[in-house]
């Protein structure tokens, strides 16, 4: 009896150690998307990045880019484990490539225990989108309407002046999918792409089943529909049969 518990316990302190080498364990998800709100000459370098929370970002996985246009951070960049010099690190390895860098709250940020977290991003050249539609021409000159929607801190809805422009490409990030599925399907359909996070993927698998459904890519017609299983973890810094992720998107035309 005394070998099988013994056996049990370091089983268990064997698989806790995997589980938290995974956690750890960067995976740049790289991914080619044709898309129709883009001219023939139009390029766009995206990187998408959600739910990181307290984890420190890897100097070598953001190095390994080839270039950056366009950064979206997909909420979660904060919770209330998260310390002020980790914030600026994060920071400086998503601003390196000199590119406009916006974020969208989700459910942890307001957690944020140094002030104003808004304010914070504010003052670093990180542009929040909260319930809103901005419209920005990329330093290449490639124009994009980038859509936000945020539940959690309850900014008032601005005017959707934009997203009348068909010629343009357009963007939707919002934290968590399903309030996307909730969204009026007219509405919905508007955008080329959306981003997605809060999942992890579940973050811990056991068999294949865990709480939420595996992340990824889904094509439905002219829409792509993204769930990043997010590069950092909630609660416990474990993984079981999800990656921790980040995405480098490469929007080309769509022919």
């Amino acid at each position: 009896m005394v070998w099988v518990l013994l056996f049990v316990l370091i089983g268990g302190v064997i698989l806790l150690g995997y589980m938290y080498l995974l956690s750890g364990n960067d995976h740049l998800q790289e991914k080619q998307l044709p898309c129709r709100g883009l001219d023939a000459h139009q390029r766009i370098q995206l990187l998408f990045i959600s739910d990181i929370h307290n984890r420190k970002l890897k100097e070598s996985t953001f190095k390994s880019m080839r270039s950056v246009d366009l950064v979206i951070i997909g909420g979660d960049f904060v919770d209330k484990r998260t310390s002020y010099e980790r914030f600026m690190h994060n920071l400086s390895i998503l601003k390196q490539w000199g590119a406009p860098v916006y974020f969208v709250p989700g459910n942890n940020d307001h957690e944020w225990k140094f002030g104003l977290f808004l304010d914070d991003l504010i003052k670093e050249e990180v542009i929040p989108l909260s319930n809103e539609d901005e419209y920005v021409e990329l330093p290449n000159g490639t124009p994009v309407v980038l859509s936000a929607l945020d539940p959690y801190f309850m900014k008032p809805n601005r005017n959707a002046s934009y997203l009348e422009d068909e010629n343009c490409l357009q963007i939707l990030c919002v934290h968590d999918p399903y309030v996307f599925k909730r969204m009026n399907q007219v509405y919905k359909g508007r955008f080329d792409i959306v981003l997605c996070g809060h999942t992890h993927g579940g973050q811990i698998r056991l068999f294949g089943f865990g709480p939420y459904e595996r992340g990824g890519w889904k094509i439905e017609g002219n829409q792509s529909f993204l769930v990043s299983e997010g590069y950092g973890t909630s609660l416990l810094p474990l993984r079981l049969g999800t990656k921790a992720e980040c995405h480098w998107i490469e929007l080309t035309p769509k022919h």
